[in-house]
C-alpha cells in the first residue's frame, strides 16, 4: 500500500485524500491542480476531489468508484474518464457545466434514464459508453437502439 493512500474500514477501499493528490501532482494547493491521472489505484471513494476547483482533465479509469458526488463541484472539468469502474448513476455530473468529453465505458449504466442528467450539459460533445477494443460496455448498450435514442436525448453530441 502506498504511504499516501488511505484504507477505509474494509481495508480494501482507497479514498482520495489531500496527501494522495499532492503526492501525485506535486502541487501544494488542491485548487492549483489542472490535470489529474488517478488510473488503476483501487480508489472507491472520491473523498476531497471536489476541492480541486480548477481541475480540467481527470482520469479515474480502472478503479472501484460507484458514487460521483464530489465531482459535482468541478465546474471547470472538461475531460473525464471513468471507464472500468462501478458507476450506476451520473447524476452529480449534471453540475459539471464545462464537460466536453465523458468516457463511462465499462460501468453499470442500465438505461437511458440514467443519462438524462447529462441533457443540460451544453458543451458535451463526446460520450463513450462502449469500447470494443478494451471490451468495456454498459448494460444500456445491449439495446441496439441506444445510439439513436442517445442522439435524441443529447443532440449536441458529435461522437457516441
Amino acid at each position: 500500500m502506498e504511504p499516501w493512500a488511505e484504507k477505509g474500514d474494509e481495508g480494501e477501499n482507497v479514498r482520495v485524500t489531500a496527501q494522495l493528490l499532492k503526492a501525485k501532482t506535486g502541487e501544494f494547493a488542491l485548487e492549483s491542480i489542472l490535470l489529474l491521472k488517478l488510473r488503476g489505484l483501487g480508489i472507491s471513494e472520491l473523498g476531497c476531489l471536489g476541492e480541486c476547483a480548477s481541475l480540467e482533465w481527470l482520469d479515474l479509469s480502472g478503479n472501484a468508484i460507484s458514487h460521483l458526488g464530489p465531482l459535482a463541484a468541478l465546474k471547470s472539468l472538461a475531460v473525464l474518464n471513468l471507464s472500468a469502474n462501478r458507476v450506476c448513476s451520473l447524476e452529480p455530473l449534471g453540475a459539471c457545466e464545462s464537460l466536453q468529453s465523458l468516457n463511462v465505458a465499462g460501468n453499470l449504466l442500465g438505461n437511458l434514464q440514467q443519462l438524462q442528467c447529462l441533457a443540460g450539459l451544453r458543451r458535451l460533445e463526446s460520450l463513450r459508453l462502449h469500447d470494443a477494443r478494451a471490451r468495456l460496455s454498459n448494460p444500456v448498450c445491449a439495446s441496439g437502439a441506444y445510439r439513436s435514442a442517445l442522439g435524441d436525448l443529447l443532440p449536441g453530441l458529435k461522437a457516441i
